[in-house]
């Protein structure tokens, strides 16, 4: 089995994410993507809202999506867990392990924690942004949302999803934050 792990803090998830699930779907020769929500980012401070709330949101958002799965690996932690340990984590479970991640991480990536022994067990995959440069031996995903997480956190932009779990999510943000 192959399988392509997403993680992240998707504090909210939005529709840049779900292009980067379809685009890696459409890709990759995986038989499985699983999302991995992060309880806490080890390279942010917090997250704004509890990692049940997010976990229940993304399972809606991809509940259409038959090869799509949300895993609480990272949550039931309650805790950072680094990338290194959910991949640990579901290796077991696959021949072959693509890790999804935004360009935004390249510039820290070599101080991820136990960086050498990942590098060696998973093909990255580098969803663009930014005009980011990715190096040639990452497999690019090419996606146009224009939308970030902290964009909407400032200003409660659209996050471009079904209406139905947007209104949700945007009313949970003005009665709790």
């Amino acid at each position: 089995m192959k399988l392509a792990l997403y993680g992240g803090s998707f504090d909210p998830p939005h529709a840049g994410h779900v292009a980067v699930v379809e685009e890696a779907l459409r890709v990759l020769p995986i038989d499985r993507l699983i999302v991995v929500p992060a309880s806490r980012n080890p390279f942010k401070p917090s997250v704004t809202v509890d990692g049940a709330v997010r976990f229940e949101w993304l399972k809606e958002i991809f509940k259409p999506y038959e090869r799509v799965v949300i895993s609480d690996f990272e949550i039931a932690h309650d805790r950072s867990v680094y990338t290194i340990e959910t991949v640990k984590h579901f290796a077991p479970f696959c021949d072959e392990l693509y890790l999804i991640i935004g360009a935004d991480n390249l510039e820290k990536l070599s101080h991820w924690h136990n960086f050498d022994e990942l590098d060696a067990m998973v093909h990255w995959v580098v969803a663009d942004r930014d005009g980011i440069s990715i190096p040639e031996n990452m497999i690019r995903l090419t996606t146009h949302v224009p939308i970030s997480s902290t964009d909407f956190r400032s200003s409660y932009v659209t996050l471009g999803l079904d209406p139905k779990i947007e209104q949700k999510i945007i009313t949970y943000y003005k009665e709790h934050l």
